[in-house]
């Protein structure tokens, strides 16, 4: 096969029968089955359960309290700032991860229906990740605790208060330990929570621990630096990137900040520069499908690697001086086993001739040597000038030595605990096992967990206390050094929850008045004027500065930060690194999606493809051809992996481009409490973490693999929608639905895209459009493929989840997709991806066909669905080139896991703003036409006539990249008018002569050659 053909998966490369049948036929089998109505269920089991209940929940709040909950309930008079039918939106913070990301969350009569990125937000800008996208659906998570428990049975607060404190004096009285076990804390008034929780409860001691964190980063940082305030990078700055087994693009640090620094440095349009990329890993990553130079690179080879590059590099030049005894021991290192590689030739004289204008990067989950090699190679090329200094990472608080929780969990065992409390923590499924973490807890008398959902930790607690969500909440966060951000809650709580400061504090003041929710508010703005306000001294009082403050959703001020200057104890910690050797290394790595396992019951992230090999509802091992081969294992077979005494078995995914003998599994799978969803969803890898670990915990050297008995249907969404070559050639020659060059052959002709181009005609006149004319383009050099715009979308336009079992139908119901395309040959792939949604053509051929005129064209050039015309031909499907509309075969909400969805909680994450599809209709992107529909209106009600400016798609407003631009074509001012008019813009399909109006901007590779390798 030619290096620049296409495709899609190994079947695709090696010509498989079973795909070729799946090319041949339009769907999928048993995508197509006739339904009979008569055998489609009248009445879930839930839908029942939820109607034999009413009578008892109408005798249950008829004796009660009924306490107010906010503007969630029908209202009679109208709030203060609230119009029916118009938005509001709210600044807040993220409390998903410890990025603290700045919100603007969209709410509808007082309900949350949409989270996006504060666009004023200094550090994200406006962005934020999938998770964060889909974290609404937390909020109306039909099996979010409601009330507290003691011991399996449903209690009050009053109980809970009078019970806990009695036990925290008894444990204080007798000297026993209070544990508090939190994750990462970046609120400074959280810290004062703690710190007046100890001073009340003298035994309490904070045991801060997050699973996937830069500990190791932090820890190299402040033996070179002196601090363990590392700074962020000026990605865009810099014109040559190493990452070193990092996903800075995928899910790293503030991976959303780095992709829109990074992809500012890729903006062929304007600046015709390019960055150059190159990465040295043992998988493939998001960040690995981006770069221009790509090695695979075994963690066994990786310091020694890092090592000969300081070598060589070293000697062409440095900016600091070594010792004598280092160079010695520098000359180990020489780079000779790979004498032959032309790729890394290129990248020492890259790095030599980029000096200062380069950076090198670690992955998070790599031991502290490799991060100490990055951070002296830096030094040597002079690039600390593209550190920032200015956005340092705050560390209010800096996580627990695993010696700390070992000891902890040895005191417990010891009956010197008598509290532990779980502050939204899940260390029964996060601790490796030999910590015994199950049996310690058993032996301490009371056990406490703060939680939102259910979890493993949860179900061993003696007391399990309903947290609010992020959107209910109070709370502020050093999102970096100089950028303090707050949260505010958009909806009162919706069941009887609290939030854990709020909890804490309350122990700490006691319990003689009523609980006030307000409380912890007026705490966090005793903390804004303290470490904030009286710092900065604005002339505005505290109490304007205040409001400022929450409307804004951040405060910006400066901090001094000193420059850190190198030490060199670097250099000695360097020379006592032991090279560890093995047959097979395992890396563990953070799902992208589900995280540490905390989003695992949320169906949308369940329901993302994976962005590199489009996998949904489940994780697996992944292993290179070669070693697949060696093994004799295929796809979905199985295979047991084994290590200090511990197997897991788990299905294969044969996994073009890793490196051989290298096997890889994403945690956060595998959870055994958590929700219908994601409850025994794939397989937990965490059973391999071990106390006794000499390296990195996530990179394991020396595991077993063997092959197992049985076969597991991972379902993919990768080869679904597989268009039919044969047919395809028949209208021309060439597809060209990826085209691509090199930054040498642009500079060199910037027309070479459209050099053989046919000029298309059409025997019936064009329709001309004076008006408004929609149109999108996407700029390939800057999409990192991160789904980001799928989940969007999904959530601004009521995208159903669909379940594991219809996806590997082919019927899974995203408007877009991410198509990922290889090139080249299994061991050394390209990567190129593409968003592929509704082309919404001018001669869209799925009008041509619909006998009931479903879909139709308006008169600005949208593709338009009428969904009640829809009586469900699928011939617009079938006659779509694009493969991009969806139908859906059930009411899902109703159909996936036994209703899960349908229910009048979970129907308030919906958007009123458009239709809810129930079964047999066809759906598809819209352009978001009631955005579209929203700023006409205003135009109209102002007087003005609508030009179109200033419209965002979903999918554009959520895109880190900034790859996705909408607009109107016919202002030429407009940057899609620019962007379609580009030497590089190009259409899908272009010689069916169908329109598109989306334009793709062909992806540039700033390679060495006008060839594509």
């Amino acid at each position: 096969m030619d290096k620049k053909d296409f495709w899609k998966s190994l079947k695709d490369y090696n010509g498989s029968d079973d795909l070729r049948k799946i090319k041949e036929n339009e769907f999928m089998e048993g995508v197509t089955d006739d339904f009979e109505l008569g055998k489609l269920t009248k009445l879930s089991r839930r839908k029942f359960l939820a109607l034999a209940s009413v009578t008892a929940a109408i005798g249950a709040t008829a004796c009660t309290d009924y306490r107010d909950k906010g503007e969630i309930v029908p209202y009679n008079k109208k709030p203060e700032h609230l119009l029916i039918g118009k938005a509001n939106y709210y600044a807040s913070s993220c409390t998903g991860c410890s990025n603290a990301c700045g919100l603007l969350i969209k709410t509808r009569e007082g309900r949350p229906i949409k989270v996006d990125g504060n666009p004023e937000h200094p550090i994200t800008r406006g962005k934020i990740c999938a998770k964060g996208q889909a974290s609404i659906y937390n909020l109306y998570d039909p099996e979010r605790l409601q009330y507290p428990i003691i011991k399996g049975r449903r209690s009050d607060w009053n109980r809970v208060d009078s019970e806990i404190i009695e036990s925290l004096k008894k444990a204080t009285e007798e000297n026993k330990e209070i544990a508090l076990f939190a994750g990462s804390v970046k609120s400074p008034s959280a810290l004062r929570v703690i710190e007046n929780f100890k001073n009340k409860y003298p035994t309490a001691k904070i045991y801060s621990y997050q699973l996937f964190n830069e500990s190791a980063r932090q820890k190299a940082w402040e033996i070179t630096y002196g601090t363990n305030d590392y700074p962020a990078i000026l990605w865009e700055k810099a014109d040559v990137i190493l990452s070193i087994e990092g996903d800075f693009l995928g899910n790293e640090g503030n991976y959303i900040e780095n992709t829109r620094k990074f992809s500012q440095g890729r903006n062929i349009v304007n600046s015709g520069n390019l960055n150059r990329l190159y990465v040295a890993e043992s998988r493939m990553s998001v960040t690995g499908m981006m770069a221009d130079y790509r090695l695979r690179l075994s963690p066994t080879k990786q310091f020694k690697f890092l090592m000969g590059l300081v070598n060589n590099l070293y000697k062409k030049g440095s900016k600091i001086k070594l010792p004598s005894y280092f160079e010695s021991y520098l000359n180990k290192f020489d780079l000779a086993e790979f004498k032959n590689n032309e790729k890394v030739k290129l990248l020492i004289d890259d790095l030599h001739y980029n000096r200062g204008k380069s950076i090198i990067y670690a992955g998070s989950n790599l031991p502290i040597e490799i991060h100490l090699a990055v951070n002296l190679l830096n030094e040597i090329l002079d690039n600390t000038g593209l550190y920032d200094s200015k956005y340092s990472f705050v560390n209010l608080l800096p996580l627990s030595e695993m010696n700390d929780i070992r000891d902890l969990c040895d005191k417990m065992k010891a009956g010197n605990v008598g509290v532990v409390i779980h502050l939204d923590t899940n260390p029964v499924f996060h601790l490796p096992s030999d910590y015994d973490y199950v049996e310690a807890l058993k032996a301490v008398p009371t056990v406490i967990t703060i939680s939102s959902t259910k979890s493993e930790t949860a179900d061993l607690s003696d007391y399990l206390l309903p947290e609010s969500t992020q959107f209910e909440s109070w709370g502020d966060y050093y999102a970096r050094k100089g950028v303090y951000g707050l949260q505010q809650p958009v909806i009162a709580p919706i069941f009887d929850t609290r939030q854990k400061e709020a909890i804490l504090l309350r122990w700490s003041e006691g319990i003689n008045d009523k609980f006030d929710e307000g409380r912890y508010r007026d705490f966090i703005a005793e903390t804004c004027r303290e470490q904030i306000y009286n710092k900065i001294k604005p002339a505005s009082d505290f109490k304007a500065f205040w409001y400022a403050a929450l409307h804004d959703g951040f405060i910006e001020f400066n901090e001094n930060v000193d420059k850190p200057v190198f030490n060199t104890r670097a250099l000695d910690e360097l020379t006592k690194v032991k090279i560890l050797e093995g047959d097979y290394t395992l890396i563990i790595t953070e799902s992208y999606f589900l995280g540490d396992g905390r989003y695992a019951n949320n169906g949308w992230l369940q329901e993302l493809p994976h962005p590199v090999t489009k996998v949904t509802w489940d994780n697996y091992l992944s292993i290179s051809p070669a070693t697949a081969k060696k093994m004799n294992l295929d796809m979905n077979d199985m295979a047991e992996v084994s290590y200090n005494g511990i197997s897991l078995k788990l299905p294969i995914f044969v996994q073009p481009g890793m490196s051989d003998d290298t096997l890889h599994i994403e945690a956060g799978y595998g959870r055994k409490s958590v929700g219908v969803v994601g409850e025994g969803v794939g397989f937990n890898p965490l059973v391999f973490l071990t106390k006794n670990s000499n390296n990195s915990p996530f990179v394991l050297i020396g595991v077993d693999i063997k092959k197992a008995e049985g076969k597991y249907t991972l379902s993919s969404t990768q080869e679904h929608h597989s268009l039919d070559d044969t047919f395809v050639k028949d209208f021309h020659r060439i597809r060209k639905i990826i085209q691509e060059g090199t930054l040498p052959q642009y500079r060199k002709n910037h027309h070479f895209l459209h050099e053989d181009k046919d000029e298309l005609f059409s025997i019936t006149d064009e329709h001309k459009y004076d008006g408004v004319k929609w149109a999108m383009a996407i700029d390939l050099n800057k999409c990192t493929g991160c789904n980001v715009c799928v989940v969007s979308c999904s959530v601004e336009n009521n995208v159903p989840v669909v379940g594991k079992d219809q996806v590997a139908k082919g019927r899974e119901m995203q408007w877009i997709r991410i198509d990922r395309y290889y090139s080249g040959t299994p061991d050394e792939p390209i990567v190129s991806n593409q968003p592929m949604l509704c082309q919404h053509c001018d001669n869209a051929p799925c009008e041509n066909v619909c006998p009931v005129n479903a879909t139709n064209h308006s008169p600005d050039g949208l593709n338009q669905m009428v969904y009640n015309r829809c009586v469900g031909t699928r011939y617009c499907s079938n006659n779509c080139p694009y493969k991009v509309r969806r139908f859906n075969f059930y009411n899902y909400r109703d159909h996936f896991a036994d209703a899960y969805y349908e229910n009048e909680l979970t129907f308030l994450v919906n958007n009123p703003e458009v239709t809810v599809r129930s079964r047999g209709v066809m759906e598809k992107c819209t352009f978001c036409i009631q955005r579209i529909m929203e700023a006409r209106s205003e135009a109209i009600a102002r007087g003005e006539e609508f030009k179109g400016a200033g419209i965002q798609t979903a999918c554009q407003q959520a895109c880190p990249s900034q790859a996705i631009v909408f607009g109107n074509v016919n202002d030429t001012d407009s940057e899609i008018a620019k962007l379609r008019k580009h030497d590089l813009a190009y259409h899908v399909l272009e010689v069916l002569n169908v329109k598109p109006n989306i334009s793709y901007l062909a992806k540039i590779r700033n390679i060495h050659t006008e060839e594509i390798q």
